[in-house]
């Protein structure tokens, strides 16, 4: 007798399921799945498994939204504070010496192109994407 109970209480479970999921209707009445194979996916996979997200009749995923969109607000707050603790001397040090490496790393670059683009590239004149100016 207890075996039937669970087996009504677990009908019960995945009708609600179901309503909730709307999308799981469509499925079986385009013969892509029946009732039997859909029971048995949620009965071993369970209600929280991302296979169901596409089943779903929207409002789960607003809510995810909103939960992402509440991450999102609570992180520019967190930036801002870490700007604020910044020390701006600290930072334009550290450009300045990125800067001079990677001039560094150019020149070195250079040494290694054949002469005759060098000629070329001379007549247009350097190009140096990384050009920083000090305040």
């Amino acid at each position: 007798m207890a075996k039937s109970n669970s087996k009504q209480e677990s009908i019960k479970q995945f009708k609600e399921f179901v309503k909730r999921h709307p999308k799981l209707v469509q499925e079986v009445r385009g013969s892509k799945k029946t009732w039997q194979d859909l029971f048995e996916e949620w009965y071993l996979l369970g209600e929280e498994d991302p296979v169901w997200e596409q089943y779903g009749d929207g409002q789960q995923s607003s809510s995810k939204e909103e939960e992402k969109s509440g991450a999102k607000s609570e992180f520019i707050p967190v930036v801002l504070q870490t700007l604020k603790n910044m020390d701006m001397n600290k930072v334009q040090y550290h450009l300045t010496n990125v800067n001079s490496a990677i001039g560094n790393i150019q020149q070195l670059l250079q040494q290694f192109i054949p002469s005759n683009r060098q000629s070329n590239s001379s007549s247009q004149g350097p190009k140096n994407p990384f050009t920083f100016r000090k305040d």
